[in-house]
C-alpha cells in the first residue's frame, strides 16, 4: 500500500517520473547527500522528493546533474 509523503511547513517537493530500475539508484544517490531529501514512491514510476526549504537550490542542482546519468521528467 502506497504511503503519502508527510509534508509541512519548511519543506519543498519535486515530483518526478522515473523508470522503476532507476528509483533504487536515485535513493542511493540521495543517501549520499545526508538529509537532502526523502523519496516517496508508489511503484508507478512517479515519485515525490521532499526536502528542507533551505536546501532547495542544492536539490535542484543535484537533479540537473543527475539528468546526465538517468532519464527522468520533472512533473508540475
Amino acid at each position: 500500500m502506497p504511503v503519502a509523503p508527510v509534508l509541512g511547513e519548511g519543506l519543498v517537493t519535486r515530483t518526478l517520473r522515473i523508470a522503476d530500475e532507476d528509483v533504487v539508484w536515485l535513493r542511493g544517490v540521495l543517501d549520499g547527500y545526508e538529509g537532502l531529501a526523502m523519496l516517496f514512491g508508489d511503484g508507478t514510476g512517479k515519485i515525490t522528493l521532499a526536502a528542507p526549504a533551505d536546501r532547495e537550490s542544492e536539490l535542484d542542482a543535484l537533479l540537473a546533474d543527475l539528468r546526465l546519468e538517468a532519464e527522468f521528467t520533472q512533473l508540475p
